[in-house]
């Protein structure tokens, strides 16, 4: 039995899923960008949760179909792996058939030395994957990264935006496009 993907059911149960799992408030912690945040969003928790990976890797698959000269998606590890491999082997069935990437936090010092795992190609069109974005850091560097290998990165996309203003300048130079935002999961 084959059923149509409804997008908007699938963010409705992304977004209960994403509260039940990765979203905490009235917390002190510090983020991936050295900020300290009273609440955390959690992105592996849903990214590494069955239900929650599929939902994610269908609604990027969505999102990226008004991206058609995206051939290939991928991101810094951890966060971006599981969306990454994901979105890759869902594509197949779509027919959109992306490659998928990962970008060392650092080059190996090991065989070829390599930053990225994966094919990318000179000019190749890419879509970085997020989990979270907060400032825009780790996206940051993988864009770097995927420049240095010759491609071209078009979207940044992610599980959650915070929504967070030290994010504005990343903004500002980079297309974000968020499955869902701080005000949405904030929002009962």
């Amino acid at each position: 039995m084959t059923t149509q993907f409804d997008p908007a059911a699938a963010k409705r149960r992304l977004l209960q899923l994403i509260r039940e799992r990765a979203y905490k408030d009235g917390i002190d912690i510090v983020l991936a960008s050295g900020k300290r945040s009273n609440f955390y969003i959690n992105g592996k928790k849903v990214s590494l949760h069955p239900e929650g990976l599929w939902l994610i890797a269908k609604l990027l698959l969505e999102k990226l179909k008004a991206h058609p000269e995206v051939t290939a998606v991928g991101g810094l590890t951890i966060g971006a792996d599981p969306l990454a491999s994901a979105v890759a082997a869902l594509s197949f069935e779509t027919g959109q058939n992306l490659h998928a990437f990962l970008v060392r936090k650092e080059a190996k010092g090991h065989g070829t030395g390599s930053r990225i795992e994966g094919d990318l190609a000179k000019g190749q069109k890419v879509a970085i994957l997020e989990d979270t974005v907060t400032t825009g850091g780790s996206a940051l560097k993988a864009i770097e990264a995927v420049r240095e290998a010759g491609a071209e990165p078009v979207v940044v996309m992610a599980i959650a935006d915070r929504e967070d203003p030290d994010a504005d300048a990343f903004r500002k130079q980079w297309r974000i496009e968020s499955l869902v935002t701080l005000s949405e999961i904030r929002s009962r």
